[in-house]
């Protein structure tokens, strides 16, 4: 939550996240950081949707019965175990798209309604935080999964996604 609600920095500085691209309504940032040595690239997506609430928004991301949908990649997808009713732990194997080799990946996520997002935390000129809601995604390698081909994950890969 820290990262997601750092500002970000539009005034040229280094502090917080720098916009590197934008199309429309959707604008990434992305920050330096180094976690034990290793470069990370972290990116924070934000994009305003019109029409539909957060919670809305982020339920259609971290929901299983709705993945397919929106998630054109995916050859397979199963709950592989249930923390709890916000948190669920996933097995997905992505389809082959040439010339990359197909891929899986097994991850928690977690739902959350921000109760209280900080106020300095700035998205886009103009608009006021209200109704935020984040699912946070995390590889992990805590459960063994058999696959018949070579895992590629990467153990430092994490996202996150935040919507008003």
């Amino acid at each position: 939550m820290y990262y997601a609600q750092m500002g970000v920095g539009n005034d040229g500085s280094m502090e917080g996240w720098q916009l590197f691209a934008e199309d429309g309504q959707m604008r990434l940032y992305t920050r330096e950081l180094e976690i034990e040595g290793l470069v990370c690239d972290p990116l924070k997506a934000v994009h305003i949707v019109r029409g539909i609430t957060g919670y809305e928004m982020c339920h259609r991301f971290f929901s299983p019965d709705t993945r397919f949908e929106w998630e054109e990649t995916l050859e397979s997808m199963r709950v592989l175990q249930e923390l709890d009713k916000d948190t669920l732990i996933f097995h997905q194997i992505h389809k082959r798209i040439w010339p990359a080799a197909q891929r899986d990946a097994v991850f928690w996520s977690h739902i959350r309604k921000v109760d209280r997002p900080r106020s300095s935390c700035v998205i886009s000129e103009g608009l006021k935080l209200h109704n935020v809601w984040i699912v946070c995604n995390n590889s992990t390698d805590e459960l063994d999964v058999p696959v018949s081909f070579h895992k590629h994950t990467n153990p430092l890969h994490k996202w996150s996604i935040e919507l008003i």
